[in-house]
């Protein structure tokens, strides 16, 4: 099968709600596509405005990046806690064109909220890299 490399990366975020009642804020996001999960670093310095510049790399099936085809992608962002689950802070569901380039910004949502207003924003970038040949190793 023909794949391609999709480049992610997740720039920072501002202005998130601050989910904690006691200690820090320390942000990751959790970014979902072609049916994969991945994560960033935890940012233990910048509480509501993670810094992060962190490039994920994804393998996308060439059949799924025809012209005009965008990718469905989740992004999430998570607080990390030490003696309980990560506390969820927002996420972001966005369909990506491959061959869009540049920085994006987007207001950070909560699915557990029937509000319709912004919990913050998160920027990111993304691009579309080589293609290559996915053999199956059965």
């Amino acid at each position: 099968m023909k794949a391609r490399y999709f480049y992610f990366t997740v720039h920072s975020a501002s202005d998130l709600l601050d989910v904690r009642e006691f200690g820090r804020m320390k942000v990751y996001a959790k970014v979902s596509m072609a049916g994969k999960t991945k994560c960033t670093e935890v940012d233990r310095v910048n509480e509501t405005n993670p810094k992060r510049n962190t490039t994920l790399c994804f393998i996308v099936p060439e059949k799924d990046i025809i012209k005009g085809s965008t990718i469905p992608s989740k992004i999430e962002l998570f607080c990390k806690r030490t003696f309980s689950d990560d506390k969820y802070v927002g996420e972001l569901l966005v369909s990506l064109a491959p061959r869009y380039k540049g920085e994006c910004t987007f207001p950070v949502q909560r699915n557990d909220s029937n509000e319709n207003k912004s919990f913050g924003t998160l920027t990111f970038s993304h691009a579309l890299g080589d293609k290559f040949i996915v053999t199956n190793s059965s």
